[in-house]
């Protein structure tokens, strides 16, 4: 089970309607999918966080020669010299989607070689399904604070209306729009209005707010139920440390930050309550395992960040499935053909409850027609 090759392929698809949450628009979904092959002839797919850019270049010209020869069963040693090598090479930066797309890859061949679900192979699984969110609601290209309450909301209850009972919304105008906290609290007030008491709601400001504003945005979400506040301020583990004094409502983040020690300090000493690795920018599965065992050791829940293709969502869910205490699945709604096609069985969710699989490696074939669709 030697890995003989590793190459990136890079997809790429305009979007017909660009959307914005409060650090930029987005006007395509582009992904650096990482692919693995052993000496068996076995095939396993990761996926990078973040533009090909870097990621492709890095993985193609200098990780892959390096691991050729390497074990594939071999994951969690390859793992930690990756990142080694890295920091070593970088110093000041070490690389942590291109760690992941590779180790994602590589659990993906590890569990298809052995014929066991990589959720197996992290220790067991304790769950065969999971309660997803709809994420989506993000801001448009209007010019009236009324027009978007009126999208975000109408696209809120057609969540609803689909079987989710728990949705997560952006908040954090100010960088598009002449609007601010206030207005970020009313688009708040439109979603709740718009499904009710009985849904959970969650909010995401995607680090927006300096202390000052993300403390009177938090006092003012106590008014609308909200589970928990996602990114309020950059990810400086300070400012959250600041922020979780006089404030009732439970902070979550943790798609910025990146290995173990990173969400050890957080765990620490701030009063972030719900840690969300990525698997495409932690440091992949492994490093998302580890988190999810640290969060578990803090009394805190993991509830990692999903906003790929259907290769980190079929990675989440195989780490979701092994995670202790009650996680949910971020499952994004926004249009997005190549998360939508990528798998030859797509993922898809019967209400608010999606299935984890357990077949092979991730569960999920990449179908090689959307691949070359695609293809940049």
């Amino acid at each position: 089970m030697e890995i003989t090759d590793i190459e990136t392929r890079v997809l790429r698809r305009d979007l017909d309607e660009r959307f914005a949450n409060a650090q930029k628009w987005i006007d395509s979904r582009e992904y650096c999918l990482v692919r693995v092959e052993t000496t068996d002839g076995v095939v396993g797919w990761g996926e990078c966080w973040g533009p090909a850019a870097g990621n492709r270049e890095m993985i193609d010209e200098y990780v892959a020669p390096r691991l050729v020869g390497r074990r594939v069963d071999d994951v969690e040693q390859v793992h930690d010299d990756l990142v080694f090598e890295l920091r070593s090479s970088y110093h000041s930066y070490v690389p942590a989607s291109v760690v992941s797309g590779v180790d994602i890859a590589l659990w993906d061949a590890y569990g298809k070689s052995v014929g066991r679900s990589v959720s197996r192979l992290l220790g067991g699984r304790r769950r065969d399904e999971v309660r997803a969110y709809a994420t989506g609601h993000f801001f448009r290209d209007v010019d009236d604070l009324a027009e978007l309450k009126r999208i975000v909301a109408a696209e809120a209850r057609d969540h609803v209306d689909a079987g989710f009972t728990a949705l997560k919304q952006k908040i954090g105008l100010a960088r598009h729009f002449p609007w601010g906290p206030d207005e970020d609290l009313e688009l708040v007030a439109a979603v709740r209005e718009a499904v009710g008491d009985d849904v959970a709601l969650m909010v995401d400001a995607n680090h927006a707010y300096d202390l000052a504003d993300a403390r009177r945005v938090a006092r003012g979400l106590d008014t609308y139920d909200v589970r928990f506040f996602e990114e309020p301020v950059r990810p400086a583990v300070d400012y959250y440390a600041d922020l979780a004094e006089g404030v009732d409502v439970a902070l979550a983040g943790g798609e910025c930050w990146a290995f173990r020690h990173e969400f050890e300090r957080v765990t620490r000493e701030t009063g972030v309550e719900y840690l969300q690795p990525d698997v495409t920018s932690a440091g992949g599965i492994t490093s998302a395992r580890r988190v999810a065992t640290l969060a578990d050791s803090a009394n805190v829940q993991c509830v990692p960040h999903v906003f790929g293709s259907a290769v980190a969502l079929a990675a989440s869910l195989q780490v979701i499935a092994a995670t202790p205490g009650d996680p949910m699945l971020e499952f994004d709604r926004t249009p997005n053909p190549i998360r939508e096609d990528l798998a030859a069985d797509p993922i898809t969710n019967d209400g608010d409850s999606v299935q984890i699989r357990d077949e092979p490696g991730l569960g999920i074939e990449v179908d090689e027609d959307v691949l070359e669709r695609f293809a940049v």
